[in-house]
């Protein structure tokens, strides 16, 4: 079994046992008002052997595991059944008990609740009631109640005393699986978030993922197409690449992808939205491009910042190290899609690597 298994395993074992030293305690109430001649020794006799032995007999089944062959592997109904039919059988055979018997009855239906569906419920709530409706419609003749003298008082109390303890620790399991519903409800928020974040982030650099990019960008068109504000893209190609990885390995080459994205967030606006488009090439959204804050302004600022970075520092890389950048930049025009915008960006782009690199090129 994995640990998660072993975990429930153990919390059957410890509620199991919880239900054998009930059926003792009761055992042992039931012999005390057979002391006082309140029923005889032979209904408390039977009733240990009936409620203690089979009470043992599922605390064994679930230590050796035995529980695990059964789709209820609490084995709540089987427990539920063997106990209530004891009751019910008691409740006609030790008639001045029957209060006794049928509280304890109530006692274990509530217990057996922790695993209840809603439709388990109902039939369970509907057999509970024609079964113990046929057990007192059979002993109506013969039920009465303890002589009440001071030790039988003593003994009720002492029943409705050990009842409250057995409610108390059903409500303890009920604020157990509380406790682990939240937090499972919280690991489950967690993995979730991680989900999204898989899927809408580059896992290497951090930026976001083609596919959220274009996301984006088709949100970008309906809204400039609602505004009438323009927007751009930037696509970046880090020049000659390959011989950073073929001097560095592919360690260097992705600690060069790493820190050019951190750059780039740090130099970019805040309403910008920056992605990795694939290998050494990424692509910058700039909504709302003025004239006062231009793409090729922002675009200069990042090129800028590319050139001057002493990569030693973050990349632990030789202070040698001279990275540059080349960028194609467009501009939307009313009524283009966003495949032919990138698509002019990406020609802009080819046309700087053709100027001699590190630097950008407006699309015409």
């Amino acid at each position: 079994m994995n640990p998660k298994q072993q975990q429930l395993q153990a919390q059957r074992i410890k509620t199991t046992t919880m239900t054998v030293v009930s059926s003792l305690l009761q055992s042992l109430l039931i012999g005390l008002f057979a002391w006082t001649g309140s029923t005889t020794w032979q209904v408390a006799l039977g009733f240990f052997v009936l409620s203690g032995g089979s009470t043992s007999l599922f605390l064994l089944a679930v230590h050796r595991g035995w529980n695990l062959r059964f789709q209820d592997r609490w084995l709540l109904w089987a427990q539920l059944m063997a106990n209530y039919v004891i009751q019910l059988i008691f409740i006609v055979a030790a008639p001045k008990l029957w209060m006794i018997f049928l509280a304890s009855s109530l006692v274990s239906f509530n217990y057996a609740m922790l695993g209840f569906t809603s439709r388990q419920f109902h039939w369970t709530w509907l057999g509970f009631g024609a079964s113990t409706a046929l057990a007192l419609w059979i002993g109506r003749d013969r039920f009465g109640y303890p002589e009440l003298n001071n030790v039988n008082v003593v003994l009720l109390w002492l029943f409705f005393f050990l009842a409250v303890r057995r409610l108390a620790l059903i409500g303890m399991q009920f604020s157990t699986l509380r406790a682990e519903l939240s937090q499972r409800n919280k690991q489950l928020t967690l993995s979730l978030a991680r989900i999204q974040e898989l899927a809408s982030h580059d896992d290497l650099t951090g930026a976001f993922n083609r596919r959220h990019f274009m996301e984006l960008l088709l949100d970008e068109r309906e809204r400039s197409h609602r505004t009438r504000q323009p927007y751009s893209v930037a696509l970046f190609d880090l020049d000659h690449f390959k011989t950073i990885n073929d001097r560095f390995g592919h360690g260097g080459g992705d600690a060069v992808l790493r820190d050019f994205c951190t750059l780039v967030q740090a130099h970019m606006r805040v309403t910008d939205r920056f992605a990795r488009w694939g290998g050494e090439e990424f692509v910058l959204l700039m909504p709302v491009t003025t004239p006062v804050e231009s793409a090729s302004l922002a675009v200069e600022r990042i090129r800028s910042a590319v050139a001057s970075h002493d990569w030693s520092c973050t990349s632990g890389l030789p202070s040698d190290l001279r990275v540059t950048v080349s960028a194609g930049v467009a501009t939307c025009v009313p009524g283009e899609s966003v495949e032919a915008l990138v698509a002019r960006a990406d020609a802009a782009l080819y046309q700087a690597k053709d100027a001699g690199r590190n630097c950008f090129v407006m699309a015409s």
